[in-house]
């Protein structure tokens, strides 16, 4: 492994361009010196110096040929990506830190607690308070589909967690109202619901500056991948092509806004969107507690 400060030399553009400005010079200085010092007259001196001023100029040559060769066959995306591993106490600080600058934002998971506890609020603060647009996506499991609440009900109990069959449905619900409630009374917040037929194994939080890959259980290792590279396309691109194959949730914005927040379950507030599964009363009211306790597994 390439210690961390020599591959960010070795990436950045300005590094790149002083390295071949200085060792070119080097280089040709030394050339220079080994004309002048072998038209020199003989003696050790001269022996001496042409094997010193060979020897230095050769080593300068083969840096420079080196990482010619390094930048010419690496992509800028691959040379400028930085894959981080993230301990699991390092993770909820990352999240929170995505939406900083964000347009875009993309979230893909099985349940969205921590994103609507404290990625959503900061999302919308942010696009409040800077006046700044920002278009989220988010997509979550499908509640209704035979097996999704089973599975998730096995997931959160493996992971030392209550659940019941009613628990991915409640938490659907909570994550959708959320997103519906901040999308209709913030202007400067747009927001694209789905819902995918599968409960998905691994998380994704993106934002235009960074995506963040984890598997949903405290105690795990994450990815953190900056913008701007194939990896990061990759990943963002997953997110997209599935969102573009589940079931949109649509809802009129005015009606929902008029609601207050406080009744983000109620009859009235889930009238105003569609495409969100019929629930059972016993969802609805564990969707009510959620949004009335924002607890999360990243919770310090």
């Amino acid at each position: 492994m390439i210690d961390p400060s020599i591959r960010a030399f070795l990436r950045s553009k300005y590094s790149i361009r002083k390295f071949f400005a200085v060792f070119g010079l080097l280089l040709a200085v030394l050339l220079v010196l080994l004309v002048v010092t072998a038209v020199a007259p003989d003696g050790w001196l001269r022996d001496a110096g042409l094997s010193f001023l060979g020897n230095f100029a050769a080593t300068v040559a083969i840096f420079l040929v080196t990482y010619l060769f390094y930048v010419l066959i690496t992509p800028p995306g691959l040379r400028d990506a930085e894959l981080i591993p993230l301990r699991d106490v390092e993770i909820s600080d990352e999240i929170v830190d995505l939406p900083a600058k964000a347009s875009d934002y993309w979230f893909w998971g099985r349940s969205g607690s921590y994103f609507r506890v404290a990625v959503l609020y900061r999302l919308a603060e942010s696009a409040r308070a800077e006046r700044r647009h920002i278009h989220i996506r988010v997509l979550l499991p499908r509640p209704d589909l035979p097996g999704n609440a089973a599975r998730y009900k096995e997931i959160k109990r493996s992971l030392g967690e209550e659940a019941d069959d009613d628990t991915l449905a409640a938490n659907v619900i909570a994550t959708v109202v959320s997103v519906v409630s901040a999308a209709s009374r913030n202007p400067y917040l747009k927001a694209d619901v789905a819902l995918c037929p599968t409960v998905p194994v691994i998380r994704y939080d993106m934002s235009t500056t960074a995506g963040l890959i984890t598997r949903d259980a405290k105690d795990l290792p994450a990815i953190l991948i900056n913008a701007g590279n194939p990896y990061f396309e990759m990943f963002r691109d997953a997110v997209e092509n599935e969102l573009a194959q589940s079931q949109k949730v649509t809802w009129d914005g005015a009606a929902a806004a008029a609601i207050p927040t406080h009744e983000l379950v109620s009859a009235e507030f889930l009238r105003t969107i569609t495409g969100l599964p019929t629930a059972s009363q016993r969802a609805i009211a564990a969707a009510e507690e959620l949004l009335a306790d924002p607890t999360h597994r990243y919770a310090r």
